[in-house]
């Protein structure tokens, strides 16, 4: 991409400022402000459809390119104990998962500009090896000549004496029988006589290496576990080391690293007296099972001295610490909606989107669009189409050709898709660009808008209708809770707001008890436990478990890290979304949509205006959708469910029909395999479409299909899905219920 940017915060208000990061690859670009209604460039879509915004940010800017440097790992400020020069020991526990990719840092105070200092390493034939320089052109490497196993742990050390001539190096198994037995190897004739000193940080899971332009950066990113890491200012025994295996601590410790401590942030605690405590960079997992992990426990509060290990991964990112182009004070006057700055470059265009609230404490409208974004992170930067096409009908892999390449490029990923080691990312962050966060973004698995594009569907929708609304995000209802919704008659949905914290819950909740009228206008939502790290809120955490799942978190590490809850999906906690909007996630599918039709429930006085202008025996939603070319029911599904919560007083008004068998059931709706799962063949992969009151002239109307929003501007608006969510808004929006 020839220009790019990410933008902190997402939301804003009036008086709120936004800082906006911007990579150049030419030398100028401009700048402005545009009003995002309607994203799609494809002649099935109503067309993408901007406002122009002047602002005093807009105009010509320098270019400059900004790198993203991925791979996390740990970093402890240099200190006078950590410069050894004649003894020393280095020694961990470590789980490596990717041993045969080339050089990993372990433990590596290390200054490649000179080749000073020491490092326990994982060398180019993924072996273990300690390195030692003296900064004067001499370096010294053993390593044990018998390579480690992925996904095995292994207690390392290294052993420096230079008085005795001596460098040694150890690597013991933890499994025996599994890893082979305990390897030593030795260099009785080292060509250094002093450690050099350097001014370097010590590094674990990483070390400094030269780059092509020769300076010196943070590389050797190692893949898997680290526990226990320490550093002795002496040169220990065979007896001693033998004897760590086991738990035991020699005297000489300059820096003992307990990662079981301050989980829930990105310190790092050193018990020793030297207190020489760190911090990790780029969002390594925290919170993981140690090498001793009995398996008695799987909550790390419980048990703590077994989750004394971080997993690092060589792609994790939290922040891309780009410089800051410019910054934009939300004028008093902007009206509430979804923004862009458009970035314009010689071959270049992107869109950096925003939201802009009301004015605090105010509402400017009776309708709120509440903006998905947790869900927007948890896809950011997706790429999962390198699943078997089998699974797919509609895979393009021509779509979004530029973006897809900057994700590869630079090694981004989503909460989707997989680190080199095939493990899944329990993270995301929002500072760094999302390439995927935009209006004509079209995902590649279903060859349609998704997320934040799907999500302009909503708002065209409303624009067109006469409709005005205000906008805020699942962070504002996060921190804010039922005081944010409180000031609005009726609360719009995304189509897909999957990703839900227990604050969110919370607030929907509240606001539904207290009169509140909600609109649930997509598919699979409310599903999956989501948390906001408290100290950092650009960073979301989640813990798959259970549900239908791309990755899984592995076994004993189903808290998140950040809160300690547990993870997995909101059913197993009690709080299914059928509880909160009557019908939850069922089946999924890709290869079409489908349309409903008319149940008895349509006809209850009770819901009879839902369905005014809509004839009895009509078929809704059998047209042309935005997102699987044809239905209103497809991709993701909700079904009614009394055992999982559905209010009694829920009633059903219409359901999908004519599934393929494409769609099948969710696998925590699957107890035992059968193969008449699919939806020619199960009656119960469908979606319902449902209406219910609660308290205080409160009330729920929800669509379940991600497909549903997709279909509203079919015909220029004029179809029974625009009708039918028109009737449920205008009466909602218009107070209370007799």
């Amino acid at each position: 991409m020839k220009v790019v940017g990410y933008s902190d915060p997402w939301s804003a208000a009036p008086g709120d400022t936004i800082s906006f990061m911007v990579s150049c690859q030419n030398d100028s670009y401009m700048a402005d402000v545009v009003r995002l209604r309607c994203g799609g460039e494809t002649p099935d879509d109503p067309g993408f459809k901007e406002t122009r915004v002047p602002s005093p940010i807009d105009g010509e800017y320098p270019g400059r390119s900004q790198e993203i440097r991925v791979g996390s790992h740990a970093i402890v400020p240099d200190a006078p104990p950590l410069r050894a020069s004649r003894q020393l020991t280095l020694a961990a526990w470590i789980y490596p998962t990717t041993p045969t990719k080339g050089t990993q840092g372990l433990i590596a105070k290390w200054s490649a500009s000179d080749s000073s200092g020491y490092g326990l390493f994982i060398d180019e034939n993924g072996e273990i090896a300690v390195r030692v320089g003296d900064g004067l052109g001499a370096v010294d490497t053993v390593s044990t000549g018998e390579p480690v196993s992925s996904d095995e742990w292994y207690f390392v050390a290294a052993t420096i004496d230079l008085d005795a001539g001596r460098i040694s190096i150890h690597q013991f198994p933890e499994s025996w029988w599994r890893g082979g037995g305990h390897r030593v190897a030795s260099n009785d004739s080292p060509q250094i006589a002093s450690i050099g000193g350097n001014a370097s940080p010590l590094l674990m899971a990483a070390s400094e290496s030269l780059h092509d332009d020769s300076q010196p950066r943070i590389a050797c990113h190692f893949n898997g576990k680290i526990d226990g890491p320490r550093v002795y200012d002496r040169c220990l025994s065979d007896q001693e080391i033998n004897s760590m295996v086991s738990g035991v601590s020699p005297g000489g410790i300059v820096a003992s690293w307990d990662f079981s401590r301050e989980i829930s942030s990105d310190r790092i605690v050193d018990s020793s007296r030297n207190a020489l405590h760190g911090r990790v960079v780029n969002l390594p997992t925290r919170a993981v099972t140690g090498h001793n992990w009995t398996g008695l426990e799987a909550d790390f509060r419980q048990a703590p001295d077994e989750y004394g290990a971080i997993y690092f991964h060589d792609d994790d990112l939290e922040d891309a610490g780009w410089e800051t182009d410019f910054e934009f004070e939300v004028p008093s006057d902007m009206k509430s909606g979804i923004y862009a700055v458009r970035l314009q470059t010689q071959g270049g265009l992107d869109y950096v989107p925003f939201f802009v609230r009301a004015p605090q404490g105010e509402a400017t409208a009776r309708v709120l669009f509440l903006v998905p974004t947790l869900t927007y992170m948890a896809y950011g930067n997706e790429h999962f189409d390198e699943l078997p096409r089998i699974y797919y009908a509609h895979i393009n892999m021509d779509l979004c050709i530029e973006e897809y390449e900057y994700i590869r490029q630079n090694r981004l990923g989503s909460m989707y898709d997989f680190h080199p080691d095939k493990t899944g990312h329990g993270y995301f962050s929002r500072l760094h660009p999302v390439v995927n966060l935009r209006p004509t973004y079209y995902n590649r698995v279903c060859a349609g808008p998704f997320t934040f594009s799907a999500d302009l569907h909503i708002t065209d929708w409303l624009e067109e209708m006469g409709h005005e609304y205000d906008v805020a995000t699942d962070e504002d209802l996060h921190f804010e809770g039922a005081e944010l919704l409180a000031k609005y008659d009726v609360v719009l949905t995304g189509a897909h707001p999957e990703y839900y914290t227990s604050e969110m819950l919370d607030g929907l909740e509240s606001y539904l008890e207290n009169g509140g009228r909600l609109m649930y206008l997509g598919g699979n939502g409310f599903y999956w436990v989501t948390s906001l790290d408290p100290e950092r809120p650009h960073i979301i955490e989640i813990r798959r478990r259970q549900g239908t799942r791309m990755t899984e978190m592995g076994p004993g590490e189903y808290h998140h890290s950040t809160t300690g809850e547990p993870g997995g999906l909101w059913r197993y906690r009690g709080r299914a979304p059928q509880r909160l909007v009557g019908i939850g996630f069922c089946a999924q599918g890709v290869d079409h949509g489908s349309p409903y039709r008319r149940q008895p429930g349509s006809f209850d006085p009770e819901a009879a205006f839902i369905f005014e202008g809509i004839g009895d025996d009509e078929i809704i939603g059998d047209f042309e959708s935005l997102v699987l070319a044809k239905g209103a029911a497809g991709l993701e599904l909700d079904r009614y469910d009394p055992k999982l919560g559905s209010p009694k007083n829920t009633i059903i008004l219409a359901s999908s029909y004519g599934h393929s068998n494409f769609y099948q059931r969710t696998v925590e709706e699957v107890n035992v395999n059968s193969g008449q799962l699919g939806g020619g063949e199960d009656p119960e992969v469908r979606s319902d479409l449902v209406y219910f009151e609660t308290p205080n002239g409160g009330a729920v109307f929800s669509v379940g299909s991600i497909t549903w929003s997709g279909s509203l501007s079919y015909n220029n608006y004029q179809n029974n899905v625009s009708r039918i969510t028109g009737n449920v808004l205008i009466r909602f929006a218009g107070g209370k219920s007799d």
